[in-house]
């Protein structure tokens, strides 16, 4: 399956907006029932029922529709308004950027 082909579902989302302009989802995608599936959870493992994702920069995004696509040609279907219940989307962004850096296109709807 190449990446045209591929469908990122992600149910708690936002865009946001790098300090080089470019936007990209980042939200909570469902985990799938074995993560990765070669490894066996060990015991202590408190596996969350979601991974986050980032995309690569978005090239179209239809928000009444909930689509938009990438420029590596994958197709990212957002469920509902922009949310982060969990704080999960926040934390992880604010581990990878600098507070002034981070810009995020829609207000969260908690």
């Amino acid at each position: 399956m190449n990446a045209q082909e591929t469908v990122m579902t992600l149910y708690h989302w936002n865009i946001l907006t790098l300090p080089s302009e470019e936007e990209i989802f980042v939200g909570l995608r469902q985990r799938p029932e074995v993560v990765p599936p070669f490894k066996p959870q060990e015991e202590g493992d408190e596996l969350m029922p979601f991974t986050l994702r980032n995309s690569s920069p978005i090239k179209e995004f239809n928000k009444t529709r909930g689509v938009g696509y990438t420029q590596s040609g994958r197709r990212y279907v957002v469920i509902g308004q922009p949310s982060d219940p969990t704080g999960m989307i926040r934390l992880s962004v604010s581990q990878m950027m600098s507070v002034e850096d981070i810009q995020w296109k829609f207000d969260f709807i908690d």
